[in-house]
């Protein structure tokens, strides 16, 4: 007998938009703004909310005090305040939801339902609100230009999956636990640097942000696990949201006899050449369960680019880096390359894993050492790419149908400059979590592409 299955979903978004908007002597603009959302995937009386915002901004060049200006061409300050919804928690995760299975009863085999989640009819929005002031400024008849916000984003009824007791019957539920800030500015600025037979524009971008969790509904910490590598992020009140938590390797036991003499600091079964771990508490006892601290954050502290654009007759050259600054990774795939004894591990690790006639305190002895959330596979995920590369030509081809033709060649991903030791620093395996960032477990890396290619313009 075959259990039914089915994989048909349904959901629905259901939305009122409402929008005014007040201009006043072509300087002072207002923006009023009201929206109400309907998501199907919230408990069945909080399925609604209400978003308002609101916005203000002044041309300032406008005034007659900047407006004959030969240095400011262009000036305006931005305020605006504002909530926004999310719902992006999947399908029917306010329900419960059933599985089916096989079961025998006496000498008959039944088909049996259990519950396989649990729901949650008070699930609703999580909200953000937020505050942004800003301006626009352009220098030189708009050859320099500059963009830059200071934000405040304060968001509540965090939508986070959290472990339950296993006496339950069930290990997680989603709720609204807490409320979480993000503060940041934004700066972007392009130039024009030579304008002629041969020109030149760059165009740069940085933004910086700092984020803390402000309140949590039932404790100061929640521990989630990350279901693909077992490594565990803790949203603690007053840290960034997404932490890595976990041991702290201490170096590489270098003798057996030094274990010894380390007692209760050392783990039953440590020998010479196995890792050693922090004692967090400083209890004079090192306990797997309980000396753990944060040891690193998958949010970069900053992130930035820059385009430079070289033009020359018909001759076109664009040239983009980026790059990414102040965040870590956790490398699962090491778990795999220096520790599991039945993998061909890496080079490097052959060349640098201690021996007793090769001592080593960075990395251990070739055995199936226990590294499960710890900072030994915790490395820096800053980086700098030269992201895209594109040179092109416009031919000298103008007819009464073809106003213009051009052909360029392109490459992607050419170079990137990091200290990360796996296939590439840009990633995070598990995508759908709001909790879990930079987790590297085997991620595919993005391929060097190159394009030729051509436009025509009738």
């Amino acid at each position: 007998m075959l259990a039914p299955t089915t994989t048909v979903q349904k959901w629905g978004l259901n939305s009122y938009l409402g929008r005014v908007n007040y201009r006043f002597m072509d300087r002072y603009l207002f923006t009023l703004t009201g929206r109400i959302d309907g998501s199907s995937r919230f408990g069945l009386n909080n399925k609604y909310g209400f978003f308002p915002s609101g916005a203000f901004a002044w041309r300032v060049s406008d005034e007659l005090f900047l407006k004959n200006s030969k240095a400011i061409s262009d000036l305006k300050f931005r305020l605006s305040y504002g909530l926004t919804g999310n719902d992006g928690i999947g399908l029917y995760n306010s329900l419960p939801s059933y599985v089916t299975s096989r079961s025998v009863f006496g000498d008959t085999e039944v088909v049996t339902t259990q519950a396989a989640t649990i729901g949650n009819p008070d699930l609703r929005w999580e909200k953000t609100a937020q505050f942004d002031a800003g301006f626009d400024l352009g220098l030189l008849n708009n050859r320099i230009q500059v963009t830059a916000d200071y934000y405040v984003k304060t968001t509540t009824d965090l939508l986070l999956g959290i472990d339950l007791p296993a006496t339950t019957g069930f290990t997680t539920v989603i709720r609204n636990i807490g409320s979480l800030q993000n503060k940041g500015v934004e700066l972007g600025i392009s130039s024009v640097n030579i304008d002629g037979k041969f020109k030149w524009t760059t165009s740069g971008n940085i933004s910086a942000n700092r984020n803390k969790v402000t309140r949590l509904a039932d404790a100061d910490q929640y521990l989630v696990t990350d279901p693909g590598t077992s490594m565990q992020t803790i949203v603690k009140v007053g840290e960034p949201i997404g932490s890595f938590y976990g041991r702290v390797f201490d170096g590489v036991w270098q003798t057996t006899d030094a274990v010894k003499a380390a007692g209760a600091l050392a783990q039953t079964g440590d020998i010479g050449g196995a890792p050693r771990f922090k004692d967090v508490n400083g209890d004079g006892v090192f306990n797997n369960a309980t000396d753990r601290t944060i040891i690193g954050n998958g949010l970069p502290k900053f992130i930035y680019g820059l385009t430079n654009t070289f033009s020359y007759k018909g001759l076109d050259l664009s040239v983009f880096f980026q790059g990414v600054q102040g965040n870590q990774i956790f490398n699962y795939t090491r778990s795999v390359t220096e520790i599991d004894p039945g993998a061909t591990a890496l080079q490097s690790f052959i060349d640098d894993h201690w021996q007793t006639e090769k001592p080593s305190n960075n990395r251990p002895s070739a055995r199936q050492w226990n590294f499960t959330n710890s900072s030994y596979l915790i490395e820096s995920g800053s980086f700098l790419r030269l992201k895209n590369v594109s040179l092109g030509y416009r031919l000298p081809l103008k007819t009464k149908v073809i106003r213009s033709a051009r052909v360029y060649v392109s490459g992607q991903n050419l170079l990137t400059f990091s200290k990360y030791t796996g296939y590439d620093p840009e990633v995070n395996s598990n995508f759908t979590s709001n909790t879990t960032y930079g987790i590297d477990n085997y991620a595919y890396p993005p391929s060097r592409t190159f394009t030729i290619g051509g436009t025509i313009t009738f």
